[in-house]
This record gives C-alpha cells, structure tokens and sequence, in this order.
C-alpha cells in the first residue's frame, strides 16, 4: 500500500522481467465509451461483471476501508524506522493526494536526505548540500511512478491502465489473488491479496523499460479512520531483503499543504 514508496525511495539508485500471461481483465460496462467522470472515481460504483470486478469491490470494502473513509482522507504522515544493512534510520514522509509525496531520511539531527516530488518535479536534498537537485531521469521515473497516494488498483478505468486477475496462489503462505496492473508508464505492478482479509500481503513492481524489480511484503495491519494500513513492511531486490520499515505513528489529515513537498529555490 502506502509504504511501498517509502521502500522504493531507498532503490532510487539501484529483476527479470515478468512474463505476461493471459487472465480476466478488468472492463467496465460501457467498453472503451467510460465517461470522464467514471475515469476520474477512485472507486466507481460500477465495476462491471466477471470474477476481477467482485474481487476489486471487496478489496475497496474491507483493504482500503470503503468510499467514505477513503474520501475523507486527504493526507497521510508517518514516522518509523528504516533498518538497511548499514544500519538503522529514522523516517518521516508526508503525502497528499493525489500524487504529493515527501520523505525525510535521517540518522542524526544534522545528516539527513529529503526526497520530494510536488506532482511535476521531483527533487532531491542532502543535508550537507548547499541546495537541493533535480533527481535523475530515471530516479524521477521512478520515485513518481511510487508516488500516488494509495497504489494504483484505484482509478481502475484510468487512461493507460489495464487492471486483471491473473490467478489465485499461495503467496508467504496465503492463498491470494494475484492481480496485475499494467500502465502506460512501462510500469508493471503485482498485488497479492488475501483472499480472507482482502488485505494486501505482497507487491510487485517492475520497470519494464530496465528489467527493475522491488518486491514488497506487508505485515501488522493498523486501522486509522477506518483505513488499513500495514505498519511492518519488507523490500526485497533479486530475492534478498534489502530493508525493513516499522512504523511507529500514522496519522491521516494533519494539515499537510502543497506548497510543503515543492523544491526550495
């Protein structure tokens, strides 16, 4: 869920492409003919028929909380700890919908990296740097595909998104749907489901452009303003687990403002 982009953030540096296979499609009813409006609904109403609509419809209920907690949430703030295999760090990230997102890495008062993108530029800050930078190419590819606030199994009928069940698997133990989500942005993302909870228990994002691969895993589920959230998250490169958040306070609507995530001039 949200954390995936916490994760993702500390690969912006850095898999096997994953094959694709056939499976049932999301459609909506009206075919290529959606309205506007439609596309523009986190979670429409009307998802169509088939076994992928009934299952994204549960998961909108019972993993993100349903639409009336999920519109009432407009910001998300978190403070935990980042452990990599250099050590342990604290981080506090900031996100506004739909696509504002902030994060603060730190290991001391005075060392510090911030990690910020404003919905057009996507910017980068060390403590000890007179002033911040634009990322990279491909930091910024990445780092704004990572930056929508949710993930990308909301907007279901969005330009340049495909969305279908690819099958039912054991996953860390679960029995999970396995949905994929194929964007226009050469991005590729695999969400495992619990088919119990509905909550998310393993993501997959793949750079289709480089073959770049993170794997997420999401334990400890805490429940804010009626939304699930996972407050123990893994990342994991070419199989080998690279770091592990635990966070320690989540709170929604703290007044976040657009003009926090925009680069200093």
């Amino acid at each position: 869920m949200f954390l995936s982009r916490y994760l993702i953030a500390t690969a912006l540096l850095g898999g096997c492409l994953s094959q694709l296979s056939a499976g049932q499609a999301l459609r909506h009813p009206d075919g290529d003919n959606v309205m506007l409006a439609v596309r523009n609904q986190s979670m429409p109403e009307e998802l169509g028929r088939g076994r992928i609509a009934k299952i994204l419809e549960r998961y909108y209920v019972d993993g993100l909380g349903g639409r009336e907690n999920w519109d009432a949430v407009e910001s998300l703030r978190v403070v935990g700890e980042l452990t990599l295999e250099e050590g342990a760090l604290e981080l506090q990230a900031f996100q506004k919908k739909p696509n504002f997102i902030k994060i603060i890495i730190s290991n001391s008062p005075r060392s510090s990296l911030v990690l910020s993108y404003d919905g057009e530029t996507a910017w980068q800050q060390a403590s000890n740097a007179e002033a911040p930078v634009r990322m990279t190419e491909v930091e910024a590819r990445r780092f704004i595909h990572s930056s929508v606030f949710g993930n990308h199994l909301l907007f279901p009928f969005q330009e340049g998104k495909t969305i279908e069940l690819i099958d039912t698997v054991p996953i860390e133990g679960v029995i999970c749907h396995h949905i994929r989500v194929s964007l226009d942005s050469e991005f590729q993302v695999d969400y495992y489901i619990d088919i119990r909870t509905y909550r998310e228990v393993k993501v997959v994002n793949t750079d289709l452009q480089s073959g770049f691969e993170t794997a997420i895993n999401y334990e400890d589920y805490h429940v804010e303003m009626g939304v699930p959230i996972a407050t123990s998250v893994a990342s994991f490169e070419d199989g080998k687990q690279v770091s592990m958040l635990k966070l320690n306070e989540v709170r929604f609507n703290t007044g976040v403002m657009p003009w926090m995530f925009s680069m200093p001039k």
